[in-house]
């Protein structure tokens, strides 16, 4: 693996342990239970977004505003089925975006190689 590519990875799972990182101290601030269930959902939807974006060809602003709206989306989707304040939201979406991130990296970045769309994206080709 070229330097650049495990640049790409280091970068990816970075985010995603921070993220991760994040939403656990969110949560331990919060004065209520944290539901973590719909945190299983995240991490699917993490999966399944950020694999999309690998491989979408698209330019960058509709790469921002397809990841934005789509995570807004599911935030929204989130706070309508846990009970509680918008808060309690925050922990179980950023732990799965956060799973959801690494996993797709250490798929496609690590056992696999990274997809030809996000080289050509990264200028890594």
């Amino acid at each position: 693996m070229a330097r650049s590519k495990r640049a790409v990875v280091a970068r990816d799972l970075f985010v995603g342990t921070a993220s991760v990182v994040t939403g656990a101290l969110i949560a331990y601030s919060l004065d209520g239970p944290t539901a973590w269930p719909p945190g299983v959902a995240a991490v699917a939807f993490g999966v399944a977004l950020f694999a999309a974006v690998d491989r979408s060809t698209v330019g960058p602003y509709g790469l921002t505003a397809g990841l934005v709206g789509s995570i807004l989306a599911f935030a929204a989707l989130l706070w309508w089925l846990v009970p509680g304040p918008l808060v309690a939201v925050f922990p179980p979406l950023l732990v799965g975006l956060g799973v959801g991130t690494a996993a797709n990296r250490l798929l496609f970045g690590v056992v696999y190689s990274l997809p030809e769309a996000r080289l050509r994206r990264e200028n890594v080709t």
